[in-house]
């Protein structure tokens, strides 16, 4: 079989809307002058709708012609790269999910490693930043937990006190190797203020937090105006 007939055999089975780029394709890595030829050639006779740079997909076919992909494939397509996680969805995004805020973004905000950049699709608005922390797909909601302590004072209309009862929920529900993490992605990777509300947390749940503690000035106060009848232990970590 030839480089073009295995290209069009790996298109062929594609779902339809499904991005990709010349990675996912046979032979890529071994000729790629030959792959993106025989990729050039199956977007000249329409079998294949081109996106971006180095982005393609199989339409859909509607009553009006071909179909973009879905927002939640566009999102994807940003997310992934050569079928490995990259980044995660963060910032007003992240807050309106999370049920924090009411706002919905026009542009979607995504942490990721490597460079800032903006892309338009048309139908959705994506905008990458630099991720706090090396991305990896087990440390997603962790991170996402993280970012939301970061920028506790920026999510609109929200109140504070019930944004960190929100996050201690979350917390709650993970398994102790999860906390453990957290603890390490608060230490290595945050500010001081984050690693404060999450020992906040983690203690207000009995949850041990000395290590957070211990990489804390003891003369730094934090002030979050929160309610000091809601978060007791506040004072222990020199929250206001």
């Amino acid at each position: 079989m030839s480089i073009a007939q295995a290209v069009q055999t790996k298109i062929k089975a594609m779902p339809e809307g499904r991005v990709f780029g010349y990675q996912a394709l046979p032979d890529y890595s071994r000729s790629p002058t030959a792959v993106v030829k025989a990729l050039s050639r199956l977007v000249e006779e329409g079998e294949v709708q081109r996106l971006s740079k180095g982005k393609f997909y199989v339409a859909k076919q509607g009553l009006l012609g071909p179909r973009k992909p879905s927002d939640d494939e566009l999102l994807r397509s940003v997310l992934y790269k050569g079928g490995r996680l990259r980044g995660y969805v963060t910032g007003l995004a992240l807050f309106n999910k999370l049920g924090l805020t009411t706002q919905v973004p026009r542009t979607i905000t995504i942490a990721m490693n490597g460079g800032r950049q903006e892309k338009d699709f048309g139908t959705i608005r994506v905008r990458t930043v630099s991720a706090n922390a090396p991305v990896r797909e087990k440390d997603v909601k962790l991170l996402q937990y993280l970012d939301v302590l970061r920028d506790i004072k920026k999510i609109p209309d929200a109140d504070i006190n019930q944004t960190l009862k929100r996050i201690m929920r979350d917390i709650a529900r993970l398994d102790d190797s999860e906390r453990r993490r957290l603890v390490t992605l608060a230490e290595d990777y945050y500010t001081a203020q984050v690693r404060a509300l999450s020992g906040l947390l983690l203690s207000t749940l009995s949850i041990d937090a000395a290590r957070l503690q211990r990489s804390l000035n003891p003369t730094t106060v934090y002030r979050l105006s929160l309610d000091e009848k809601i978060w007791p232990l506040a004072k222990d970590w020199n929250i206001q």
